[in-house]
């Protein structure tokens, strides 16, 4: 992946804050990987509902992981704004 593309996908990780924990996306886990697919224009976000961390990751109810989704969707348009968004598990 080119550097630049990397470097925007992760400046949304690290900005987008669990309010309750205070760690960001990154520092949670829940985005296992990124594909990204210029010749079809998207960006498929690969989920792991679990985390990386033992215990802060385990506990997330679904409405957290939606509203999760929903800021990481919108933190991508913004930085790829001719891109579809798609969301998998990992």
């Amino acid at each position: 992946m080119d550097y630049i593309i990397q470097k925007k996908i992760d400046n949304v990780l690290d900005h987008i804050k669990d309010p309750q924990s205070g760690m960001t996306i990154a520092q949670l886990g829940l985005v296992g990987k990124i594909r990204y697919v210029e010749k079809t224009q998207k960006l498929i976000v690969f989920l792991n509902r679990l985390g990386k961390g033992k215990t802060c990751c385990a506990a997330l109810s679904l409405v957290s992981l939606a509203n999760f989704e929903k800021a990481i969707k919108d933190g991508l348009e913004v930085e790829f704004q001719k891109f579809s968004i798609e969301f998998t598990d990992f």
